[in-house]
């Protein structure tokens, strides 16, 4: 029997949307398709094999195997009274050799090229890598290089690509010349230039040269100063280049300040932002006394006068300019008078101003631009209001006697207050008026825009997220008020253009070459039959970049903006290399000098199966006191959907050796197993359970000064931990509160064998920190971070038998990360051995129950980009039932630096204690990095 193409028949019949005779449904056989994706057909389109398909569903499973990329072509066969599929596999890239990249290593040259062993072969995907490469080279000074892009196949679906790099010879800046009339400026920049000689000619480094000259010149005061060129002049075979740059207008200016009575020479002259400032003005003098005179107006000095002066200098190319400023008094607003018709009073009106122009206005101090623009918000903001013939007849001032003071006029006519009269809505197949009127929380009366402007918006993520992801309001930029003539009255309109209800019809994943698909479709947060929305969308772009497997993640519909309901989402990524390995230096000033360091290895998509394996190590060093090599390592493993959901299993070993009391010189060997579960409930909540730790702590001496009884305790304990995180940024945040809660029981009954002594004990945490933007400096915010925290710790043993060991489970306050200025690992913690009334080689073991509390406050300021400052307080309690402390309460004030970084800041801090205890020094110095 002859085979029938079916293909174009299908397209036919399902773009007529009409039914498609019995006779032309029959059997689809899916044997000759490879297993994997015969189980992925299957499981998208159920039912398959057992009956009959029809055109137009035969036409869905082309679709979707066409996205596949495993073939680079397919269509559909009637053969034999059945439909069979025919495919062409898709040629992947099976090797990749670079040859001759001589100068640039392979993992460089990997980068730039962009092609990976592994991917689907494009040849003009190949192309336009060798192109980027070639870029690349002459980025790097490899004018000349070629790039060679050999294709041999291997195999039926395999292609092997050779990339043979023709470098050539490399050109280097050999000559930087300066022309100009001023020589002392040529000698100086050639001396400043002199870095860049012998470096890879590359326009990076011609624009770095372009700013060391541009730089240099404002920093001078050359601040006419023009520029020309580049001018290259290349050797024979290109392997030398010079430059030339000339630069006329070679003035450099001194200035001189003159009359300054109240406010400050430096503060005027950073006014003027000269390490910033470049003009072309032949006025220059003129044009740098108008920003003086608005810098004064900007203080409220209403009356300045700044007269200028310009003469030549003592040296060649010299040039002074002399400011004489008369400040003349502050001009304060005695008073605020409004006439013509409104609603109001005028202290409404006159706070109104107040608040939104100026801190100037708002502490009735005078400048006329910012009082304009008090006065212009308020007209916007009754026009917002339903006053939208609002409109200001004038504004005028009035001094006083002695020319201190002012009055301010203002002149208005409010205009009659629009209502809304009527609220309709067009188009709203799917949900009732009384539905969405109560979504838009809009009703008749006044007309406020800005209610306007949150009801249309509620409109449309009311639609967008029941699924209706397309929904548009066809008049939202016009005709949706329509008003009277004599616009008092206000009709609504909503034309509402719905679109389908979108359902995922399948699901199609590309770019997860290693990656196995049931690892992407367990994080995305929709399936098939679901409804898509938007709020779906993003939960599942930030569920996939979670996971770390993927540098980038798209999400959207095959057949976007169509009147089509059952879709096809197509879910495209690209992978990251799982391997990781990080490494890390620094010091610390805890006992004097502390180095630290550490080294990470790990893997984190073990065959593609989300699967991961890490190993870190970590050293402290402290060589001033101490001298002991402290060390951690930690070995985890992550199975990242057990029971097949979303839940992780996590197994950690830790074993340990620190320094834990260096007034004893204690050193405890911990050994610690511990299984967990966690789960990410939404993006920003997560969960964790340790099942089961289990910790053996053993104490030893550390040298034979030490002066402590060697002894071992186990610990086995379980517990949950919660944490919210609402952080614009997890690293350096501006904005929004981190919640962590803990609770953790332990239990002789944990542990494999019993002890002599018993560990049982109940102990709960809960901290709450939040970030609030309080203003901005230099464009930058200025944040009020505050912290709490609470706990309590109640002991469960047989006060016979045991206890819970203070030193391992209990609250201890001081240091970095609680109350800076009392050092931690000292006696200046609280409560210390005095305070539990033990000797100095002595255990507290807590018989009873326990609470602690901490406040922490700090204002961070910046100064200048990633330098920034901040001032702080801090202060917490310890209590224990059955002891009495004689100070319960410790605090510290203080103050420091910080440099953002992209894994916190570094603080460099300095505390004072603000009840110092006999024999405490009053400060403390603390370096850190990371952030509370």
């Amino acid at each position: 029997m002859l085979k029938k193409i079916v293909f174009l028949n299908l397209l036919f019949w399902s773009s007529l949307g009409v039914s498609v005779p019995a006779a032309a449904q029959k059997i689809l056989s899916i044997s000759n398709l490879p297993i994997p994706i015969q189980a992925s057909l299957l499981e998208n389109f159920p039912g398959l094999q057992q009956a009959p398909v029809t055109l137009a569903e035969l036409d869905n499973i082309l679709r979707f195997l066409q996205l596949r990329p495993e073939f680079s072509h397919v269509r559909a066969l009637d053969t034999n009274g059945e439909y069979q599929i025919e495919f062409s596999r898709t040629m992947r890239i099976a090797s990749l050799k670079f040859v001759n990249n001589d100068s640039i290593s392979n993992s460089e040259t990997l980068q730039h090229f962009g092609v990976r062993t592994g991917e689907i072969f494009d040849q003009q995907g190949l192309i336009e890598g060798g192109e980027q490469l070639r870029k690349f080279y002459q980025s790097r000074g490899f004018l000349n290089a070629a790039i060679d892009i050999e294709m041999p196949q291997e195999g039926v679906d395999k292609i092997a690509i050779k990339v043979t790099v023709t470098e050539n010879k490399q050109t280097l800046l050999k000559d930087i010349q300066i022309e100009s009339e001023n020589n002392e400026l040529n000698q100086k920049l050639a001396k400043e230039l002199s870095d860049y000689l012998n470096e890879p000619y590359t326009s990076e480094n011609i624009n770095d040269v372009q700013d060391t000259i541009r730089n240099y010149l404002r920093e001078e005061r050359y601040v006419r100063s023009e520029i020309h060129g580049p001018e290259l002049k290349f050797s024979k075979d290109e392997s030398e280049l010079r430059v030339l740059f000339k630069i006329d207008k070679i003035e450099k200016y001194n200035f001189e300040f003159n009359g300054i009575r109240f406010l400050g020479i430096r503060d005027v002259e950073r006014s003027l932002d000269l390490d910033n400032f470049q003009s072309t003005n032949p006025s220059l003098a003129i044009e740098l006394a108008a920003k003086i005179r608005t810098y004064y107006l900007k203080k409220g000095y209403a009356r300045v006068d700044v007269k200028v002066n310009e003469e030549l200098g003592r040296k060649p190319h010299a040039r002074k300019i002399s400011f004489e400023i008369t400040e003349g008094p502050l001009v304060k607003i005695s008073s605020y008078e409004f006439t013509g018709s409104f609603s109001q009073s005028s202290e409404y009106y006159e706070n109104f101003i107040k608040e939104h122009s100026s801190e100037l206005i708002s502490n009735d101090l005078f400048n006329k631009e910012d009082l304009e623009l008090g006065v212009k918000n308020m007209i916007l903001d009754l026009q917002n209001n339903g006053y939208l013939q609002a409109k200001l007849i004038s504004t005028r001032t009035q001094y006083n006697k002695e020319r201190t003071e002012v009055s301010v006029i203002i002149n208005l006519e409010e205009g009659p207050l629009t209502v809304i009269q009527t609220i309709d809505f067009e188009g709203n197949n799917s949900y009732s008026k009384e539905r969405i009127l109560a979504i838009s929380k809009l009703d008749t009366g006044p007309l406020r825009l800005g209610n306007l402007e949150h009801a249309v918006a509620r409109i449309k993520e009311f639609y967008q997220e029941e699924g209706f992801i397309e929904m548009n309001l066809l008049n939202e930029r016009q005709d949706l008020v329509r008003y009277n003539e004599e616009n008092t009255r206000a009709s609504l309109l909503f034309k509402i253009s719905e679109g389908p209800q979108v359902r995922v019809a399948s699901i199609i994943l590309e770019g997860n070459t290693f990656t196995k698909d049931y690892i992407l479709l367990k994080e995305l947060d929709f399936q098939n039959g679901d409804l898509l929305t938007p709020s779906k969308v993003t939960e599942s772009i930030a569920r996939l970049q979670r996971t770390g497997f993927f540098g980038s993640v798209d999400i959207r519909t095959l057949e976007e903006k169509t009147s089509v309901s059952q879709r096809t989402v197509i879910v495209k990524v690209t992978e990251r290399d799982p391997g990781l390995f990080s490494m890390g230096m620094g010091a610390t000033n805890e006992r004097w000098l502390t180095l630290r360091g550490y080294l990470g290895v790990g893997y984190r998509n073990l065959y593609g199966t989300g699967r991961g394996v890490s190993l870190r190590l970590e050293g402290n060093y402290n060589i001033a006191d101490i001298k002991y090599l402290e060390r951690r390592i930690i070995l985890g493993y992550l199975e990242p959907y057990l029971f097949d959901t979303r839940i992780r299993g996590r197994v950690n070993l830790t074993r340990s050796q620190s320094v834990t009391d260096y007034s004893t010189r204690k050193v405890s060997e911990v050994n610690q197993v511990t299984y967990s579960f966690e789960k990410d409930f939404t993006s920003k909540v997560l969960g964790i359970w340790d099942v089961l730790s289990i910790t053996t702590i053993a104490d030893r001496r550390l040298d034979d000064r030490s002066q402590i009884d060697e002894k071992t305790i186990e610990i086995g304990s379980t517990g949950p931990t919660l944490d919210l995180d609402f952080r614009n940024n997890p690293f350096n945040p501006t904005a929004g509160s981190f919640t962590r809660w803990s609770a953790e029981y332990g239990s002789p009954y944990l542990i494999p064998q019993k002890t002599d002594f018993e560990v049982e004990y109940w102990k709960t945490l809960l901290s709450f920190t939040y970030y609030t933007p309080v203003g901005q400096y230099d464009k930058q915010p200025l944040v009020w971070a505050n912290q709490i925290r609470g706990g309590y710790l109640k002991n469960m043993a047989d006060t016979n038998k045991g206890g819970t060991p203070w030193a391992i489970k209990g609250f201890t306050l001081g240091g970095q990360t609680t109350v800076r200025g009392y050092e931690s690992g000292t006696e200046e913690v609280f409560p210390n051995r005095a305070d539990l009334k033990i000797g100095r080689n002595d255990d507290y073991n807590l018989l009873t129950d326990s609470t602690m509390y901490l406040i922490k406050s700090e204002l961070r300021i910046p100064i200048s980009g990633s330098i920034g400052a901040a001032v702080f307080y801090d202060g917490g309690s310890v209590q224990i039932k059955g002891l009495e402390f004689e100070e319960s309460y410790r605090a510290s004030v203080g103050g420091g630096l910080r440099y953002n970084t992209p894994v916190g800041p570094l603080s460099v801090d300095f505390a004072w204690k603000l009840n110092m205890r006999p024999g405490e020094e009053p400060w403390r110095f603390h370096l850190s990095i990371g952030s509370f």
